[in-house]
Parts: C-alpha cells; sequence; structure tokens
C-alpha cells in the first residue's frame, strides 16, 4: 500500500512543482475550460480550446476584461497572457509571441440585405471587394460599428481611428456584449458592421450581405500574446508545442475551413499551409 502511496506522488509531485499558472485576460470568462462547451461557440474559441487543452503543465486562470486592461496586465504580470492578437512592430516590442494558431478571413463590411446600403456597396464595389476611404469614409450618412479597443491592421487602423471621422463612428468595447452591435445593425442603429466573417453569428447570417474590404489583408493570422520575460518565454515554448502537434491534424483544419467560403478554400489552403509550415 505505502508502495503504491509512493508511486502515485512520484507521478504527481514533479507536474505540480513544474505547472506554470497563466492568467488569460480577456476573450474566456471565469472557468471556461470546465464549463460546458458552447454549441455556437466562435472558432478561436474551439481552437484556443484545443490548444489549451493540449499543453503540458500549465494551469489556467480566465479574466473577462477589456481589450485595452488586458494589454497593462500582460505587459505588467509576469504569468499573464492573451489569447487571439494580431501582431504588430509596436505590439513585438511589447510581448512575446507564439506560433500562429489560426487563420481567418480578412474584414468585411456587412450591411442588412435589401437596404439603402446594400444597394450603395454594391454599386461602389471593385473587383468584390469595397474600399473603405471610398465609400464609408467619404459618405458622412453612414454610421459605421465597430470594436474601438481592437487592431484591423496597419492600413485600415488609421482610416476607422480619423478624428475627423470619429462622429460617424459606433465604438464599442471589448469584452461582454461586443456581440451587441450585431442586433444594433438588425435595429438599424448603425449602417454597418466592420468585422471578421467567422464572427458572424449564424442568426444574422440570412439577414446581411458581406463585402471584402479592400485596405484589409485576404487572411489574417492571430496569435497567443505573453509578457516579455522568461515566465512568459516558458508559457509561449508549451503553447508551440501544443500548436505544432494541432495545427496539421484533421479536425482542427477543418473548424477553420467551415468559416471559409467554399470558392476559397483553395487560396486558403495554400496560404494556411505556407503560414503553419514556417518554424
Amino acid at each position: 500500500m505505502r508502495a503504491w502511496l509512493l508511486l502515485v506522488l512520484l507521478l504527481i509531485v514533479p507536474w505540480h512543482l513544474t505547472a506554470i499558472d497563466v492568467d488569460f485576460q480577456s476573450k474566456m470568462p471565469p472557468d471556461w475550460l470546465i464549463l460546458k462547451q458552447p454549441a455556437n461557440e466562435s472558432v478561436d474559441k474551439k481552437l484556443i480550446r484545443k490548444i489549451l487543452l493540449r499543453a503540458r503543465e500549465l494551469r489556467y486562470n480566465f479574466f473577462l476584461i477589456n481589450h485595452t486592461k488586458a494589454m497593462q496586465l500582460t505587459l505588467q504580470q509576469s504569468n499573464s497572457c492573451m489569447a487571439g492578437v494580431l501582431i504588430s512592430p509596436e505590439r513585438r516590442q511589447q510581448y512575446q509571441f507564439s506560433r500562429p494558431f489560426i487563420l481567418v478571413q480578412g474584414m468585411h463590411l456587412y450591411v442588412l440585405k435589401d437596404s439603402v446600403w446594400q444597394k450603395k456597396l454594391a454599386a461602389m464595389q471593385d473587383q468584390g471587394k469595397i474600399s473603405i476611404l471610398n465609400s464609408w469614409s467619404k459618405d458622412a450618412d453612414a454610421l459605421l460599428g465597430l470594436d474601438y479597443e481592437r487592431s484591423y491592421g496597419a492600413e485600415l487602423d488609421p482610416l476607422v481611428r480619423d478624428p475627423m471621422m470619429a462622429k460617424y463612428l459606433y465604438q464599442k468595447q471589448s469584452g461582454v456584449g461586443i456581440g451587441d452591435l450585431w442586433p444594433m445593425l438588425k435595429q438599424k442603429r448603425v449602417d454597418m458592421i466592420l468585422e471578421y466573417p467567422f464572427l458572424l453569428p449564424k442568426e444574422y447570417e440570412h439577414l446581411v450581405t458581406a463585402y471584402p474590404v479592400a485596405e484589409a489583408e485576404p487572411d489574417t493570422a492571430a496569435y497567443f500574446a505573453c509578457h516579455k520575460g522568461p515566465v512568459g518565454q516558458k508559457i509561449i515554448k508549451r503553447l508551440n508545442e501544443a500548436i505544432t502537434e494541432l495545427v496539421m491534424d484533421e479536425e482542427y483544419l477543418r473548424l477553420q475551413l467551415e468559416q471559409v467560403e467554399p470558392q476559397y478554400h483553395k487560396a486558403f489552403l495554400h496560404t494556411y499551409h505556407q503560414l503553419m509550415a514556417e518554424p
């Protein structure tokens, strides 16, 4: 009996001694990994779930806060991380980044079907895309809904952050209630929404028309970002090991392809394999 207990301790204690507590800021509520998985969970959270469950010797705490606060805490706290972050030159100086874990189609403008704005944008499109510069930012009658705390990419950010256009923005903070923008579009309280296709709720798919944005990258990769210190480096190493084991898994890739229109599958897969093959 004593020998059996000793064996159990030898198996358990080393893991507890080497496991790192990770504070994940934003995106997921407390106890997220042990709660029942929602049927309509977004693809990024499904993939994050797979990675965190696969990563070794990490223990997680989740804090559902806005993006600005999450970035501040990740800068300050040695064991803090964020999930689903875009890379920019400035952010590379501030945080440690994982390998990419998801590739999604780029930003789209969403408008209600058969609305005045759907007809206007249909007339403005060039090779199937809409230019923010040539449509919304030159027509002061349109109210654009977006998440002000997120980055929309190097080319889009200056356009949507232009102080001259501030009164034509509905700026929603990240965190609890970010999905409120979709009901606002349905209620015609905003004219259009700037968003990624994978974040379009299924219950709104039949209500809207989407136009790819000319100033956005056609595909966008997202990463884990952690504190830039030795603890953050260890966390990133273990997340990268899990990502490497999963990214070419058939089920993992299928989840991402579900969010991509069939006509874009070939181009998406080409970019995906190139991106995920990088060391």
